[in-house]
């Protein structure tokens, strides 16, 4: 019996490098009516030199108040919104991401406008004055929430004096003093074509995709790779930092130092903190919140950068209880060390790939991993790929992650909440 329902046609990932060094990278999604679009930059918050502090996530606020083309900033939006699409941009520690999600049939248009706002941006200094301050108003919301004052301080006491350790939109003092030449100088260094990254997923054509690229960046100029200084991890001991605020609740952040993305130990550390604090089966939800009541949420999770990376284990306990919380918390990343299974490591393994599945459904999340691979990653690594590395880890590499990066002499503590200013964190054991 023959099966009438016919097969569906194949995706396809091709990429393309311009004379000037843009790359443009493509997956063919042909039984879908969406596109997404991702130009994706080399240049974040570690690019910055001193003094500029926080320009990276300025100019990506900036390139939004108009362009030449299009100088009314309400109709930027308006271009895309209007068919039900959504448009948006995000500013990390090493790259910037502008992106947009729209109707197939409006796949030229949404190009153009993301191209426009990098090759045109009008950069008035009257929009710098005004977008300032809304960046100043935007630093000085993560101080009124205390989980995410939490992350700040932690990256404070992890990476002192280093682009990790602050954040990443600078600080009230560096955002005030950046000037309009600064700004102007620092994109068109930054903003070249060999450090620039078109990624299209959906219903497309991949050679339209590139003759219709190509006359829209001719304008931008190559010029040498972004780089940044390394940052290195310095350990001496478990060290502890607290802000007192009068909270129902204290807001714990724990850190470690982890991988970078180019380390082998990447997949094993990924699978290991999410068997530590993924989902509500992993071992802290189920520790702390089901069997002790001391939190509504906790979990843990990685970032991979460059040259390093870091763990991070977040939980909101009762004012009361936060020692308690530290202590068992510590408890189980010392119980992981020695006593974890095959069981768990499968289920984690089976989480990571479900989710990657159901991702590859979704054209936005294929552009957004696509081009991150190809601003990050070299060589380019598929989602296929990811998936045959994690599989590949085997327990005892797991248990050799757990040893290597879970050291008590590198364990920081932030809380933000009733707490005491000092703490020797050994003390939690």
């Amino acid at each position: 019996m023959t099966n009438s329902r016919s097969a569906r046609p194949q995706r396809n990932v091709q990429t393309h490098t311009l004379a000037n060094g843009l790359t443009i990278i493509t997956e063919e999604i042909p039984y879908v009516e969406s596109i997404a679009i991702n130009v994706g930059v080399r240049c974040g918050s570690r690019h910055e030199p001193p003094g500029l502090e926080g320009m990276a996530h300025l100019i990506e606020h900036m390139l939004f108040k108009g362009t030449e083309s299009v100088p009314d900033p309400s109709k930027i939006s308006e271009i895309i919104e209007m068919s039900g699409g959504s448009l948006n941009a995000a500013t990390d520690y090493e790259t910037t991401i502008y992106w947009c999600r729209s109707l197939a049939e409006k796949t030229q248009e949404s190009i153009q406008l993301l191209l426009q706002l990098i090759t045109e941006p009008l950069l008035k200094p009257v929009d710098l004055e005004l977008e300032r301050q809304v960046i100043i108003e935007e630093i000085n919301s993560v101080g009124d929430y205390p989980n995410s004052r939490a992350e700040v301080m932690l990256d404070e006491l992890m990476w002192p004096g280093t682009s990790l350790g602050r954040d990443i939109a600078g600080t009230i003092e560096s955002v005030s003093q950046l000037t309009h030449e600064s700004l102007v100088e620092f994109m068109q260094n930054k903003y070249s074509s060999n450090n620039l990254v078109v990624s299209v997923a959906g219903k497309l054509n991949h050679n339209e995709i590139i003759e219709f690229v190509q006359p829209l960046t001719e304008s931008l100029n190559g010029s040498v790779s972004n780089a940044f200084d390394d940052v290195n991890y310095v350990a001496n001991k478990p060290r502890f930092i607290s802000e007192e605020r009068a909270l129902e609740q204290s807001h714990i952040s724990i850190g470690f130092p982890g991988a970078s993305r180019h380390s082998k130990s990447r997949y094993a550390l990924d699978l290991l903190i999410a068997i530590l604090g993924e989902g509500m089966s992993s071992r802290l939800f189920q520790e702390i919140r089901e069997k002790r009541g001391l939190a509504y949420d906790i979990g843990a999770g990685v970032s991979h950068h460059t040259d390093t990376g870091a763990i991070n284990i977040y939980a909101a306990v009762d004012k009361n209880k936060y020692e308690t919380a530290i202590h068992l918390i510590s408890k189980e990343l010392q119980e992981i060390k020695t006593n974890t299974n095959i069981e768990e490591l499968d289920k984690v393994k089976s989480l990571f790939t479900g989710r990657l599945k159901l991702n590859r459904e979704d054209t936005r999340s294929v552009a957004n991993w696509n081009c991150n691979q190809t601003l990050n990653e070299d060589p380019f690594q598929s989602t296929k790929d990811y998936v045959k590395k994690l599989t590949d880890v085997s327990l005892d590499e797991i248990m050799n992650v757990s040893s290597e990066y879970l050291l008590e002499e590198n364990m920081n503590i932030a809380v933000v909440g009733p707490a005491e200013s000092h703490h020797d964190p050994r003390r939690f054991k």
